[in-house]
């Protein structure tokens, strides 16, 4: 052989050495994904999304999450961990409840508490009663005033409520402000509608302090102003979800706290392959 078949052979060994290196690197990179993070890629590289895009920003959420999987994900198992009452079940307009759907631990309210009532027949569950009297107590070291005015409905209630707006503004304008039976987080027994249940509720003095505070005692607000085409309903300033406050901060850390984009994915997380 030849000086220059000689080294011709040599840099052929090199460069499939190199080749093999740099493969096995790759492959090496690719399998130190956990479970969880191949899971998260997987839902967040496919198209549709799993979170609302009407928006246009389910590619901003999503980008910045899977920049920063392993924090994102130690977040979300502590939330998840932390849902000991389950409360975050789903439902809206692409997602309904059962007719059988009845929160088991209801209690009903009472006047005797930190907060008022709208009305005598209003119900929430326990977990929920008791964060809403935590809240409705520190309001009330401000000189708040919180008054429940309509918390849970049942499916049958709720077709009650639905029939009645459709009759009195039509099927189209009603649907904008105004859950179909199955599909009211109403019926999850998690949600307080406060105030005059009006968008003047957002100016009284209640209605701000809510606005200030009720994510520090795990309130969130489902509707929020100019999310509409996203949750499906006008903004609604004076109801809240109970999520807990783990959970909202999550929300506010990777959801540009909207509640539905964090609902719609812990929904798919959940219902997804591993």
């Amino acid at each position: 052989m030849n000086d220059a078949s000689r080294f011709d052979s040599v840099d052929s060994k090199e460069a499939i050495e190199k080749t093999s290196v740099s493969r096995a690197s790759k492959n090496s990179h690719e399998e130190t994904y956990s479970a969880d993070e191949k899971k998260l890629i997987s839902l967040l590289s496919i198209r549709p999304y799993i979170i609302s895009d009407a928006k246009g920003e389910a590619s901003e959420i999503a980008d910045r999450i899977l920049a920063n999987k392993q924090e994102f994900l130690k977040d979300l198992n502590a939330v998840l961990l932390n849902d000991t009452e389950d409360l975050f079940v789903k439902a809206d307009k692409n997602t309904h409840l059962s007719k059988d759907f009845i929160p088991k631990d209801l209690v009903s309210l009472h006047t005797d508490k930190n907060y008022d009532i709208y009305r005598n027949d209003l119900s929430l569950r326990i977990p929920v009663e008791i964060a809403l009297n935590k809240m409705a107590t520190a309001a009330a070291i401000e000189g708040i005033r919180l008054v429940a005015s309509s918390t849970y409905r049942s499916y049958d209630y709720q077709i009650t409520v639905y029939n009645r707006n459709v009759a009195e503004m039509g099927k189209e304008a009603a649907d904008r402000v105004s859950a179909q039976p199955g599909t009211s987080q109403h019926q999850l027994g998690t949600v307080v509608d406060f105030g005059s249940i009006t968008d003047d509720y957002a100016n009284t003095k209640a209605g701000q302090w809510l606005a200030k505070n009720a994510a520090t005692y795990g309130w969130s607000l489902s509707f929020p102003k100019g999310y509409e085409d996203v949750t499906g309903y006008q903004w609604e300033c004076w109801h809240y979800r109970y999520l807990g406050v783990p959970a909202v901060k999550f929300q506010q850390k990777w959801f540009k706290n909207i509640q539905q984009y964090m609902i719609e994915f812990i929904y798919g997380w959940k219902n997804a392959k591993s």
